[in-house]
């Protein structure tokens, strides 16, 4: 018996000197860059951990259910963790054997999500969870007529899984935010003690693997509202009109795609109705999920006199095949439909609806101008993302977005103008802080040679027309070295957002040499 306890401890320490050679070294030169993992068990972690996350409502401004669910999971990691008054996460996560002596390293992501939700669909967005579904054949996950989350469930879902130890790294600090998606709330009211002693920072928030994303833009939300009262109306026949099936999508990263904002394409049929002399009550105008995301649908219920009700739908259909043509290469799904309501709802008056009109066909919306410095690139743009208009009053949200400290306060000023000729006040928030490129970053060249080593091919060095919480971070902390990576998302923010399983692996395996080689 002893005999064999011997035999089996030298196998052991065999396979555990075969499984961490090199891991004192840390050099890149000296280091096979071999994954600790195969490509099935990366994703199959991932996966799991998402899963975990789905389950637990998170839209914006409502995260203490998933800030409580990701606290008690680290605990029982046996992790140190923290919570905020806001509910943002601080979770102490320690080096793997060996690797005690490296920097600490922040993780960052945010626990909050868009939630859009597919029309006739029945979903409570505070109390309903998403339904994941798995194409195997494809290998991405949707969900079921809801948007996925993934932006940024992936994200937590990779820290999660890292921190589990599916990988070696140095210390490490999992820093949770919220209100990334509304406001940016989290970055914003974190205590900055929270980056004390870290020397990197890598958020896992991209939305392509081939990407390494090192700069963004500044942004403000502009909130203009005002009173409605409303009274009987002269008409007979009330319409509810809907314009839908458009594609929508991020208000920052597709603002350059030419897509076609619900809100404005809608507004635009009320105001050829008033050109051609039809006159119409109007009783409610809404769309929009979030100021970050553009519309892909508005609706909107008017009175008409029933002698101009043929009129109308001849003008509906031309508006319609205007549209479609206009956008033919754009927006495939769209359509646009005018029903005859049963009963007729009271109207706010025709100044006020004038000004509704007025606001949302004469609001600067989608690119406002390039960058002169980099092809390709957004400099700044606004979009209307929500507008509603109900007898609790008129409300809308604008994000404006800029690299032009210049320019961004000229769209402020523009919009406050224009609301202010409807009627409307408006509020200036900011919400997000400039992130500057840093051409001599280390974490960005470390980045680019690990992952030409791993690809054959060079990385993509972006700057992204958006904002981000590295910019927040960025202002408290100047000397924290920072990048942005993340496996591929297409139509985050939508009912069409799918996550691409394939490149799961490819960020892990760049994630575990940069955290194996920091210094």
């Amino acid at each position: 018996m002893k005999r064999n306890t011997i035999l089996a401890l030298i196998a052991i320490c065999l396979a555990a000197a075969l499984m961490f050679a090199g891991c004192g070294s840390a050099d890149p030169e000296s280091e096979d860059g071999a994954a600790s993992v195969n490509d099935e068990e990366i994703i199959e972690s991932v996966m799991d951990n998402f899963n975990l996350l789905a389950e637990v409502p998170r839209p914006s401004h409502h995260e203490k259910k998933i800030s409580n669910f990701l606290m008690k999971w680290a605990k029982e990691q046996g992790f140190e963790v923290a919570q905020d008054g806001l509910y943002n996460l601080k979770i102490e996560v320690p080096a793997t054997e060996g690797f005690e002596k490296r920097p600490l390293c922040i993780l960052q992501g945010h626990m909050d999500m868009v939630v859009a939700v597919e029309d006739g669909k029945d979903f409570n967005k505070k109390k309903d969870t998403v339904t994941v579904v798995y194409d195997e054949e494809a290998n991405t996950l949707t969900a079921d007529g809801t948007s996925l989350g993934a932006d940024d469930g992936a994200g937590l879902a990779i820290m999660m899984a890292i921190a589990q130890g599916k990988m070696e790294h140095g210390p490490l600090r999992l820093l949770i935010t919220v209100c990334e998606e509304d406001g940016m709330g989290g970055a914003f009211g974190m205590d900055p003690s929270w980056f004390d002693d870290a020397k990197y920072l890598i958020n896992i928030d991209n939305e392509a693997s081939n990407e390494v994303l090192v700069s963004t833009a500044a942004g403000t939300a502009v909130y203009a509202s005002g009173e409605m009262s409303y009274h009987k109306s002269s008409g007979d026949c009330a319409l509810n009109i809907v314009l839908k099936g458009l594609k929508g999508g991020h208000s920052g990263l597709e603002i350059d795609k030419g897509r076609l904002n619900g809100l404005i394409g809608l507004a635009g049929f009320l105001k050829t109705l008033r050109d051609n002399g039809i006159p119409f009550g109007l009783a409610s105008f809404k769309g929009g999920t979030a100021g970050n995301a553009i519309p892909p649908k508005a609706s909107c219920t008017i009175v008409i006199f029933s002698k101009d009700l043929d009129k109308v739908r001849e003008l509906g259909d031309a508006y319609y095949e205007k549209k479609k043509k206009e956008y033919a290469e754009i927006e495939d799904g769209m359509t646009f439909t005018i029903e005859e309501a049963d009963t007729v709802p009271k109207v706010v008056s025709a100044r006020k609806a004038r000004s509704a009109v007025h606001f949302l066909t004469s609001i600067v919306d989608g690119v406002n101008s390039w960058s002169k410095d980099m092809d390709g690139l957004v400099e700044s743009s606004s979009n209307l993302g929500i507008f509603t208009l109900d007898k609790e009053g008129v409300s809308a949200t604008v994000n404006i977005r800029s690299s032009s400290g210049a320019k961004q306060t000229k769209l402020e000023d523009r919009l406050r103008a224009l609301a202010k000729r409807c009627g409307y006040r408006t509020n200036v928030v900011k919400i997000a802080d400039p992130w500057p490129y840093d051409p001599n970053s280390p974490l960005l060249a470390l980045t680019e040679k690990i992952y030409k080593e791993q690809n054959g091919e060079e990385i993509d060095v972006v700057a992204a027309h958006a904002g981000h919480e590295c910019g927040t971070f960025k202002k408290e902390r100047p000397k924290l070295d920072m990048i942005s990576v993340g496996p591929d998302i297409s139509g985050a923010h939508t009912t069409e957002e799918t996550l691409n399983l394939d490149s799961v692996p490819k960020v892990w395996n760049l994630l575990e040499e940069l955290l194996k080689h920091l210094k």
